[in-house]
């Protein structure tokens, strides 16, 4: 019986959900539809899942007993199938030294034996990235490796961390810090992560480092949950961060452009307006105040697929730095035709 058109899908999750359980009452079903798939999945779902005596049109998944509880048909936990595409696109991402920073050694080698007869989906060597900074970290650098992974622990724990660094002006720093949020940019190729400055046991100030710039990063074992008065903060903080005014562009269909556009833009706040007839889709973008000029430059690389219309001072900028573009790539042409004339 075909009951699910993909693996993993939403209904998959749902009756993996419920399955999973060795009784359950009947209010948790729309509980599990709404955690693990969409709002009106429940029209379809939840009557397939409810047994029927008359037609047996139900999926037959679940036996109701003599209490009005639901218990599973299955003896056994719903089996976690990984398909051949997912085992080649791990193979690849193991590739990928970004994605070795969040998994301990004994897991990677795991993988690498589980995945050692897999062919990656694709060679990393095949893409070229451009618009990036070369002095990215290096995330080859046990040091490196070792720091970032005692930063993402005490995220998750609210641990506070013991952190040597080096400024941005070359100067060696220490002090106590309570990492927050670990954010990645694509443009510098960095890992940073926003940190409470503590002194005396108390908050002082949020700061930003680069975790390219850590020398050591010791634990402390003092794990501090953050009061709701300075999560407050925290939330401030992001907010004062956040654009006052989203950017506006059009985007054409020419050359895959929409679809280009949505996967490099996929992390952004945005909201999109689809003209089908016409091809195009007018977008309004989200975005961290200080990364204003990596977005500028990764707009400018769509070129004629992509139009900025606002703001106007964002616009403003992009004009004059396509214009001292043109200069830099044509001002000898220009010289010469002033010579011949």
């Amino acid at each position: 019986m075909n009951i699910f058109s993909e693996i993993y899908g939403a209904y998959f999750r749902v009756v993996e959900r419920l399955l999973s359980l060795e009784k359950f009452d009947k209010s948790e079903i729309p509980d599990a539809i709404e955690q693990e798939a969409f709002r009106d999945s429940a029209l379809f779902i939840e009557p397939k899942l409810l047994p029927k005596k008359a037609d047996s049109s139900d999926w037959g998944l679940l036996l109701r007993n003599d209490d009005g509880s639901f218990s599973p048909v299955t003896r056994n936990q719903p089996p976690k199938i990984v398909t051949e595409l997912q085992k080649r696109w791990l193979k690849a991402k193991l590739s990928d030294p970004r994605f070795a920073l969040f998994f301990g050694d004994d897991t990677l080698e795991r993988l690498t034996k589980r995945l050692e007869n897999v062919k990656p989906l694709y060679d990393p060597n095949c893409f070229r990235c451009f618009d990036v900074y070369a002095d990215g970290d290096d995330y080859s650098d046990e040091n490196y490796r070792k720091n970032f992974r005692t930063v993402l622990v005490a995220v998750k724990k609210r641990e506070i961390l013991k952190i040597d660094f080096v400024s941005g002006k070359n100067e060696p720093m220490f002090g106590q810090y309570l990492p927050i949020k670990i954010e990645y940019s694509r443009k510098n190729d960095k890992f940073r992560v926003f940190c409470y400055r503590m002194r005396c046991g108390h908050f002082s100030g949020i700061t930003l480092l680069n975790i390219g710039r850590m020398t050591s990063v010791r634990a402390t074992g003092i794990c501090f949950p953050v009061p709701h008065a300075d999560l407050d903060e925290t939330d401030r903080l992001f907010r004062e961060r956040r654009c006052k005014e989203p950017v506006l562009v059009e985007v054409s269909s020419e050359r895959n452009g929409i679809e280009r556009f949505m996967m490099e833009f996929a992390s952004f706040e945005k909201q999109t307006e689809l003209d089908m007839s016409a091809g195009k889709c007018m977008v309004r973008i989200w975005y961290d105040s200080q990364d204003e000029t990596e977005l500028l430059i990764r707009l400018l690389g769509f070129g004629p697929v992509l139009r900025i219309i606002g703001p106007e001072d964002f616009r403003k900028q992009a004009a004059e730095r396509v214009e001292r573009q043109f200069k830099l790539l044509f001002s000898d042409n220009e010289e010469n035709i002033s010579e011949t004339s």
